[in-house]
């Protein structure tokens, strides 16, 4: 990997595509061959839905105009955790479930992170390290808030885990948007508008290391590392309140969510060149320098692979206030549960409108796989009756 500053703005594009970089020259082939003792199934999972997004094989919406007859054909994409296009549309409608859920109260984005020199313990034991880094950051924010406040309370926290770095390197980081302030025992909210985060440092140092010497293998090696870590960062570990992190609406939840919060690894926007054997992406580091990566096509699939969370690995929880079983306690200050859009809810939802006329469109069917290839498709809704005994309507 060849890293390179420059000084001027790269136009964004859309010009290449992971999935494309994936396909071209049967690249994931070559490398699934040579590396497939070492993948993971989940890993082989994700590439191979998102190699299939929206190419009909996983289903598609018929929907048909009743003014002017025209027929629309939309294809189900993957949902996979590589797919650039995907992940936005799951971040866009997570937001808005988001914001149905939050709290009517102000919230702040906070950024938590460890040393790099545990950045590689974390990758190796993934299982173990990535569950509890999670659990960490609430113990750590509800006891400094209870210091502070002088009085036992519970936040209200949404973690996020971010294993990548925005050059594609294990770098796991977590973004939290958090309650300021908390619910006390009699379930009244007390508000915290500062929330120290300087001295959270030392408090999210202290869960952090605990929880590691908890699970990880008890060797006396180790155990001098997680003390010889107390001793060079006597000032805890690194927590960040950007500077305009204070969300006092609903309505800001979804632009922060979007900027900050879920994303893909990378974008197909931030790919700016590609040859056939290697790819440049490009980035903006926290000072709002930009640099140019450059990677060889096969280091560049491992680099976005290694993001992919094991098996029913949650990325984003919960916590606190917001936990399932203390969220009816304060229903008051929300005006919905945590909901997530279900594939039965899309026709009342999507607005699908004519190409031609404008007018919305209506629902015909849901067809399960890909259409049959000797059929003629989109050109009249005439073409589909005979096929309608085969199909799901919704």
């Amino acid at each position: 990997m060849q890293k390179e500053i420059v000084s001027h703005d790269i136009k964004s594009t859309s010009q290449f595509s992971v999935k494309g970089i994936f396909l071209d020259d049967h690249h994931w082939d070559v490398y699934k061959y040579d590396h497939g003792d070492d993948l993971r199934q989940v890993e082989v999972d994700e590439v191979k839905k998102m190699l299939h997004c929206k190419d009909g094989s996983r289903g598609f919406f018929v929907y048909h105009c009743p003014r002017c007859d025209e027929s629309r054909i939309v294809y189900l994409g993957c949902n996979s955790r590589l797919c650039s296009c995907c992940g936005k549309n799951y971040t866009d409608k997570w937001s808005k479930s988001l914001k149905k859920a939050m709290f009517d109260v102000v919230h702040r984005h906070i950024v938590m992170s460890v040393p790099n020199v545990l950045w590689e313990v974390m990758k190796r034991f993934r299982r173990r390290c990535l569950k509890v880094y999670m659990d960490a950051a609430i113990s750590a924010i509800n006891n400094t808030l209870s210091y502070f406040l002088n009085k036992r309370v519970m936040a209200g926290v949404i973690v996020v885990l971010h294993p990548f770095a925005r050059d594609l390197g294990f770098k796991p980081h977590l973004h939290l948007l958090i309650t300021e302030g908390g619910f006390d025992k009699k379930g009244r909210f007390v508000r915290k508008r500062f929330i120290p985060a300087e001295a959270m440092r030392k408090t999210w140092q202290y869960q952090v290391l605990n929880r590691f010497r908890d699970v990880l293998p008890g060797s006396p090696g180790f155990a001098r590392f997680i003390d010889g870590l107390f001793k060079r960062y006597p000032n805890g570990f690194y927590v960040y309140l950007p500077k305009k992190s204070r969300i006092t609406s609903k309505r800001k939840v979804g632009r922060y969510v979007a900027r900050y919060i879920r994303h893909p690894a990378i974008a197909n926007t931030r790919i700016c060149g590609y040859d056939g054997g290697t790819v440049r992406f490009w980035y903006k580091d926290n000072e709002g320098v930009t640099y140019v990566v450059t990677m060889d096509v096969f280091e560049f699939i491992e680099a976005l692979i290694q993001h992919v969370p094991d098996r029913q690995f949650k990325m984003i929880r919960y916590y606190g206030a917001y936990a399932r079983r203390w969220k009816s306690r304060f229903g008051v200050y929300v005006q919905e549960s945590i909901t997530q859009s279900k594939l039965g809810d899309f026709s009342q939802n999507r607005g699908i409108r004519c190409p031609v006329c404008g007018e919305k469109m209506e629902f015909v069917m849901y067809w399960k796989t890909g259409p049959p290839s000797k059929e003629v498709f989109g050109e009249k809704i005439d073409d589909w009756h005979h096929l309608s005994v085969r199909v799901d309507a919704i």
